[in-house]
């Protein structure tokens, strides 16, 4: 279907921001930090009264620890993924190439840092590989 003229024009490709790993691992390690410090601060500030009166102050100070905990390690287990799971992917990519399989289409990037460039590079390393083998077999004996 045929657009009118002037249709599409003026809409620019949506770019994305690329934050580097380091800073990314930084805020998530400072957002860590910061979680006990506030929730101290709130017990402290006797923000949890209720709570307290409730279950004893040696309760709530086990509640708020064993939630603490809980959050850090999910949010650790989502940042470790997030980081490791495109390196063992490119790991196992690497170990099967070097048993002589050549993989049919490109890892996909999926980030804008320096994961996303590392799979960018491989991505070019088979390429290159691919040329050479086809010009290996193209070559007469």
């Amino acid at each position: 279907m045929a657009q009118p003229p002037g249709a599409g024009e003026g809409i620019q490709p949506r770019k994305s921001v690329s934050i580097p790993l380091f800073y990314q691992v930084l805020v998530s390690m400072i957002f860590v930090a910061v979680i006990p410090v506030l929730l101290l601060s709130v017990v402290s500030m006797g923000g949890t009264a209720s709570i307290v009166a409730t279950i004893g102050t040696p309760a709530t100070v086990l509640l708020l620890t064993i939630g603490t905990v809980l959050l850090v390690l999910l949010w650790s287990y989502f940042v470790a993924f997030r980081i490791t799971r495109p390196i063992v992917e490119l790991s196992s990519i690497a170990t099967r190439i070097s048993r002589g399989y050549l993989p049919d289409r490109e890892m996909e990037i999926r980030s804008h840092d320096e994961i996303g460039e590392l799979v960018a590079a491989f991505n070019r390393m088979i390429n290159t590989y691919r040329i050479l083998d086809t010009l290996a077999k193209e070559e007469p004996e």
